[in-house]
């Protein structure tokens, strides 16, 4: 796999995590280095010390895979400061379109995936993925909150936030919104509070090491079982990303069936983006890319 090939996935990592509703760990899934990362992190363990002290800069980077995770951090950072902000003017402007597009994005990742997984999956597998399935629906149909929050809350945002970056289909910055915090999250990235940031990064740090570790059990253990769940973590996030939505003054949401005059724009989009998905699935998984 070519440097420019995981710079690219990471790109697409980090335009997905901005976004509520869409998650980035979908992308890592779908496009092949799902596990690999999930080793980066499972490598960064305490006797990292010893392993430079021993070998150097030369044993670190090969402990963490550094050929692979830097340039994969280097596109998610860049996504993160560029395309994100592209991503959000956008929802601002035409949001219908915008969310026409992510669905079929990521309908497009949910069929890859099960495709993939069909002819493993016994009858539990496929009650796992209906698991999936309902339980993103349930998180994605919540009504986001407004909330003003203590100092002692954010590692514990960064924690939540962070660890679910690693489940395709379940968006950090979602959880953040349904909790109130995404937007003193966004208040503090701007001003910048460096206190708030620096207690969310380091609970985030924790939460995505421990998560690593979890998922890492769980394949190891039951690959298919949570591979099902997984895939129905996907399919049922489309909810968040449903074009045609009502929101109450409550901030609750209702999906809302189009009428003509609505439907083609974010249609054509959804279909698009399904091809560019399709496309990309397809090239991502031929060696060296």
């Amino acid at each position: 796999m070519s440097w420019f090939g995981i710079w690219v996935r990471g790109l697409a990592m980090g335009a997905a995590d901005a976004v509520p509703g869409v998650s980035g760990g979908t992308v890592a899934f779908l496009t092949g280095i799902y596990e690999r990362w999930i080793a980066v992190l499972i490598a960064i363990r305490p006797d990292l010390w010893a392993v430079f002290r021993r070998e150097g800069v030369r044993g670190l980077w090969l402990r963490l895979d550094g050929g692979f995770v830097v340039p994969l951090v280097v596109g998610i950072l860049t996504s993160l400061i560029i395309l994100a902000h592209w991503i959000k003017d956008w929802l601002e402007v035409f949001p219908d379109r915008v969310w026409g597009f992510f669905l079929g994005l990521v309908f497009a990742m949910g069929i890859a995936m099960l495709s993939d997984l069909r002819s493993s999956m016994r009858s539990k597998d496929w009650v796992l993925l209906a698991f999936g399935i309902f339980t993103a629906l349930a998180l994605g149909l919540q009504t986001p909150q407004s909330a003003n929050p203590a100092l002692w809350v954010w590692p514990f945002a960064g924690a939540m936030a962070l660890s679910a970056m690693l489940l395709p289909g379940i968006s950090g910055s979602f959880l953040l919104l349904l909790a109130g915090l995404y937007p003193a999250l966004i208040s503090a990235v701007s001003a910048p509070d460096i206190k708030v940031l620096a207690l969310f990064i380091g609970g985030g740090a924790v939460g995505i090491l421990v998560m690593a570790h979890v998922l890492k059990a769980l394949f190891a253990r039951y690959r298919i079982e949570a591979l099902s769940c997984l895939t129905g973590l996907v399919f049922g996030a489309l909810v968040r990303v449903w074009p045609w939505q009502g929101t109450g003054d409550d901030g609750s949401i209702s999906l809302l069936i189009p009428t003509v005059d609505v439907l083609w724009g974010p249609l054509g989009l959804a279909f698009s983006g399904f091809v560019l998905a399709s496309l990309a699935l397809r090239l991502s998984a031929r060696d060296g890319i």
